[in-house]
């Protein structure tokens, strides 16, 4: 036992891999009902950049589209299909099913390339397709 370090602490002192950081990203701010930018300062660089389906979002850009999300969106759960890791970079399948305030829902599946640099994303690139919902919830991924 370290002296005089909570075990939070000691488990915050793990270094984190690539992957660990995604998977508690999505849980943390894509899963959460609220926008929480302290939150998001802990996953997301400022020099972020997410390319989805050919929209460009830089970190603002990202926290603007979180905002969209959360006014329309009641809960959102994401259920990994498949995520490999190697290096700094880590590759996802992932189906997102979000639950809408008006009570419908959507599915998208997502694939995605992320690029962790110091336990901060430093860049996203995914393809989404909608798999269920109504057709102008397409731009979901990048609504801004």
């Amino acid at each position: 036992m370290l002296l005089g370090v909570s075990l939070k602490e000691r488990c915050e002192l793990k270094k984190k891999t690539a992957k660990d950081v995604v998977i508690n990203l999505f849980r943390d701010v894509l899963e959460s009902p609220v926008v929480d930018v302290s939150v998001i300062d802990k996953y997301i660089a400022p020099s972020y950049v997410q390319n989805v389906d050919g929209v460009v979002l830089d970190y603002d850009g990202f926290i603007e589209h979180m905002e969209k999300q959360k006014q329309v969106v009641a809960s959102l759960s994401v259920e990994f299909l498949a995520i490999a890791e190697d290096g700094d970079t880590v590759f996802t399948n992932h189906i997102v099913t979000a639950n809408k305030k008006d009570g419908s829902t959507i599915q998208v599946k997502v694939i995605a390339q992320f690029t962790v640099q110091n336990n901060r994303l430093t860049n996203c690139d995914e393809l989404t397709r909608l798999l269920s919902g109504n057709h102008e919830d397409r731009d979901i991924g990048s609504r801004h």
